[in-house]
């Protein structure tokens, strides 16, 4: 809210108004009830607090230096919930403003660790969450001035996917959309049979893929998105939030240079992730024959592209686009510097955990 809009609010009302930021604990801790939404007050001993926006376990709040009558407290609270005090009456229509109610509610939901939660039947959007919809979550950074708004990012998904989809905005910077398994049935009618389980996640993947390139090359800057498999949001879309924000952190943090991320893929580096630094390092030290060994950008590649090829040697020459044989010749030399042999199931996963923590603690 911008000063000149202050301003004329505490004219009219006769009384100083300032925009804070509050906790959900201290709002508790007041008297304020647990889950709060935009246009709840809370009134105190010489002041209130009204809430223009809920971000996880911030409150965005009007504080007024007076004592506000019931009436008050209501036009002032209906006010605010249609986004005439929030926000310029010409920048959002219905739609925006009940995504953002929801995107509101689940901020909240799981900066309070309340994955199993389901979708309230106060919000105007419950009728839109079908069973079977697919999550995508969108984290675009360092776009600037280039920056879309709600509007323009929705109209340039739609040309994207045509199902029936929600643009939901969470955090600064962060998008969920929920589109119609549809997009899932259309390549199944495309072919003779069902698609089974793997083939419906490396379209999803193709999916994630298509977005983030759009979005990208629409904007610029950085765009990491996260793919779920379909779900029943009003029952399950802050568990899958949660899912998707820890997927694009852990790709992140152990696939530098990856814009796509899905969660069946990164289920070893959860676990790892887990570990404290002091004892990956001090693993990392013990188990390799050279503490060089990852250094070398060739090796590094082989490996990643060997274990993306579940350990096929064929495919991984193919998709290296080398012989069959340099490849042999590479693996062979890993197997004599380091000590392990990849083409060996223990020690593949030994040096799989080996690449994945090297990759963590030579940044640190």
């Amino acid at each position: 809210m911008n000063k000149t809009k202050l301003q004329q609010l505490g004219q009219l009302l006769n009384a100083s108004v300032v925009a804070k930021i509050v906790t959900g604990a201290d709002w508790e801790k007041e008297g304020g009830k647990k889950h709060p939404e935009a246009g709840d007050a809370l009134q105190l001993k010489d002041k209130c607090w009204m809430i223009t926006r809920v971000d996880g376990s911030e409150l965005h709040c009007l504080e007024l230096a007076a004592v506000l009558s019931p009436l008050e407290t209501v036009l002032l609270g209906w006010a605010v919930q249609q986004g005439g005090v929030l926000r310029p009456a010409s920048s959002a229509n219905d739609l925006e403003r009940q995504a953002r109610r929801l995107g509101e509610w689940i901020q909240q939901s799981v900066a309070a660790g309340e994955w199993r939660a389901e979708v309230p039947e106060r919000m105007e959007l419950r009728n839109r969450l079908f069973e079977g919809m697919v999550p995508f979550l969108l984290l675009c950074e360092q776009i600037g001035d280039k920056e879309p708004s709600y509007a323009e990012l929705e109209k340039t998904i739609r040309t994207f996917i045509s199902e029936d989809t929600l643009l939901i905005p969470l955090r600064e910077h962060e998008w969920l959309v929920l589109t119609g398994d549809g997009v899932l049935s259309e390549a199944e009618s495309e072919g003779d049979e069902m698609l089974g389980p793997e083939e419906s996640k490396e379209l999803l993947a193709s999916l994630a893929e298509g977005l983030q390139q759009l979005i990208v090359g629409e904007w610029g800057g950085e765009c990491h998105v996260a793919v779920g498999e379909p779900i029943v949001p009003s029952e399950n879309v802050v568990r899958i939030v949660s899912t998707l924000r820890e997927t694009i952190f852990l790709g992140r943090k152990f696939h530098v240079g990856m814009q796509v991320h899905l969660p069946w893929l990164v289920h070893l580096e959860r676990l790892l992730s887990g570990i404290p630094e002091t004892v990956r390092s001090r693993f990392v030290e013990e188990m390799m024959g050279r503490p060089d060994l990852f250094t070398d950008s060739e090796t590094v590649a082989t490996l990643d592209a060997f274990f993306s090829m579940d350990c096929n040697v064929s495919e991984t020459a193919k998709k290296l686009f080398i012989h069959r044989n340099t490849l042999l010749y590479r693996l062979d030399k890993i197997k004599h510097e380091a000590g392990l042999d990849v083409r060996s199931f223990n020690d593949a996963v030994l040096v799989r955990i080996l690449l994945l923590l090297y990759k963590v603690t030579k940044r640190k």
